[in-house]
C-alpha cells in the first residue's frame, strides 16, 4: 500500500499519532472494508522504544461508518489492561470502548440521529447498518443511566465546526478560565502545524472529550456549536424576516409549581432572578390558597416581561420545555388509571412487539409487577411510551383499540 495514500485514509479516518494504519484488508465476498490499525511503540528520553504491551494481546474488532457501499470495520491488536484503560478514559472516534462492537465515531452518530427523533428503522436505512447494531445502541441509551441530551447532540470529531473553532473562524466565547486555556494552547499548536492533519484531528478530539466531560458548565457554549435538545421555532415576522419567538408558559401551566417548588431548576445566573425565585417560592409554599399561588406566579410572570432582555437563556429554556409538553399532549395514550396497563404487564401474549428496547423494559415490569404489584411499574410503562411515541405508533394504536374495548 502506497505510504502516502495510507496517510491520506488516515486522515480520512480522523488517526492521529501513536495510531497508524498498518494494513487495509477488502473482501469482495463478504463485501467489507478493514482498516488495521496499529499504535507506534513511543521513545523515551534517550531514544529507545519503550515497550507499550501489557500482558496478552487481542485482536478487537469493531465496526465503522460505511466507506460508500462496503461496510467498514477497524481492527487492533491491543491488551485487555489497555482497552480497559482506554475504554475509561474514552476511547479515540475511530476505535470502540470494551464490549461494544462499534466505534464511538460509529455509536455518537447513532445517538445525535436518535436524539433527532430519527426512528430505529430509518438510522438503520440511512447509515446502511444492520438494525439490531442501531437498536442495540439505543438500547444502551435508553436504559440505565442515560446520556444527557446535549451531549448526545454534540457535534461529531468529523464536523468542521471544532477546525472553524480551532482556526477562529466561528468564535467561540466562554467564561470558564479552564477553556479559555485549553483553547489558546490548542490554537496555538494549530497555528504552528498548519498542514499537520493528525495535529488538527488531536486538538478536535481533546477540545471535545473537554465539551462532554464539563456539560454542565457549558451550557451556553453547547448552544454555540447547536448541541441543545430543541431549537425554537422559527417564526417569521410581518416584514418578512426571521426571529425566535420566545415564549411564557400560561400562568396555571404546571411549569410555574415546578419551578416554584423546587422541582425545575433553570440554573440561571441571574442574580435578580435567583432572588425573585426565593422570595416567591417561600410565599408560595406558605399558602395552599389557589388564587394567592395564582397572584404569586403572575408576580413571577410580570418580573420576566419586565426583564425579558436579560433573561434570554432561561426564557428559551422554558420555551423549549413548554414545546415538548405541548407535543406530549398530543399523544392520545390511554391515562395511567387505565386498567389496560396492568392488562399489559399480567397478560402476555396482548401486545407483541419487535422492538428490543421495549420487550427488554416489560420483562423487567412483568417480572416486578407481578411479585409486588407495584403501581410504579404502571408509571414506568406508561412513561416509556408518552417518550417513544414516535417509533412505537403502531403499539400505541393497539393499546388505544384495546383500552377502549375493555
Amino acid at each position: 500500500m502506497d505510504s502516502l495514500k495510507t496517510h491520506d485514509l488516515a486522515q480520512l479516518l480522523g488517526l492521529y499519532s501513536p495510531w497508524i494504519i498498518k494494513d487495509i484488508e477488502l473482501a469482495s465476498d463478504s463485501n467489507s472494508l478493514t482498516f488495521i490499525v496499529e499504535k507506534q511503540p513511543e521513545k523515551n528520553i534517550f531514544g529507545f522504544l519503550t515497550g507499550n504491551k501489557k500482558g496478552p494481546q487481542v485482536i478487537h474488532r469493531w465496526q465503522h461508518i460505511r466507506f460508500g457501499h462496503v461496510n467498514t470495520y477497524i481492527e487492533a491488536t491491543l491488551s485487555q489492561a489497555e482497552l480497559a484503560d482506554m475504554s475509561a478514559n474514552r476511547p479515540p472516534a475511530f476505535l470502540g470502548e470494551e464490549h461494544k462492537t462499534i466505534t464511538r465515531e460509529l455509536a455518537d452518530t447513532i445517538h445525535i440521529a436518535f436524539s433527532r427523533n430519527l426512528s430505529p428503522e430509518m438510522i438503520s436505512g440511512l447509515l446502511g447498518i444492520g438494525l439490531g447494531l442501531v437498536e442495540g445502541e439505543v438500547r444502551d441509551m435508553t436504559g440505565g443511566q442515560q446520556t444527557p441530551h446535549n451531549i448526545a447532540l454534540l457535534p461529531l470529531e468529523s464536523n468542521p465546526i471544532w477546525r472553524q473553532v480551532l482556526t477562529d473562524q466561528l468564535k467561540l466565547t466562554t467564561r470558564l478560565l479552564p477553556l479559555k486555556l485549553l483553547l489558546s494552547r490548542l490554537k496555538l499548536e494549530v497555528h504552528k502545524n498548519p498542514n499537520s492533519g493528525q495535529v488538527m484531528q488531536k486538538s478536535v478530539a481533546e477540545l471535545r472529550t473537554f465539551f462532554i466531560r464539563h456539560a454542565q458548565q457549558l451550557q451556553q457554549e453547547f448552544k454555540i456549536l447547536g448541541a441543545s435538545e430543541n431549537q425554537p421555532n422559527a417564526h417569521t415576522n410581518p416584514n418578512g424576516g426571521a426571529r425566535n419567538r420566545l415564549v411564557l408558559p400560561g400562568t396555571k401551566n404546571p411549569l410555574w409549581h415546578q419551578l416554584l417548588t423546587g422541582e425545575l431548576d433553570l440554573e440561571s445566573q441571574n442574580m435578580a432572578l435567583r432572588l425573585s425565585l426565593a422570595r416567591n417560592s417561600r410565599s408560595y409554599l406558605l399558602t395552599y390558597d389557589e388564587y394567592e399561588r395564582l397572584d404569586i406566579v403572575r408576580n413571577l410572570q410580570l418580573f420576566f416581561k419586565h426583564n425579558a432582555r436579560n433573561l434570554i437563556p432561561e426564557l428559551r429554556l422554558l420555551t423549549e420545555l413548554l414545546g415538548q409538553q405541548q407535543d406530549q399532549t398530543r399523544i392520545q395514550l390511554p391515562p395511567v388509571t387505565d386498567n389496560i396497563w396492568k392488562h399489559l404487564l399480567l397478560d402476555d401474549g396482548l401486545l407483541n412487539s419487535e422492538k428490543i428496547n421495549y420487550r427488554l423494559l416489560l420483562s423487567r415490569l412483568k417480572s416486578s409487577y407481578r411479585r409486588n404489584r407495584d403501581p410504579l411499574n404502571i408509571e414506568q410503562l406508561h412513561s416509556f411510551f408518552i417518550h417513544n411515541a414516535q417509533t412505537m405508533s403502531d403499539e400505541i394504536s393497539l393499546i388505544n383499540r384495546l383500552a377502549a374495548n375493555q
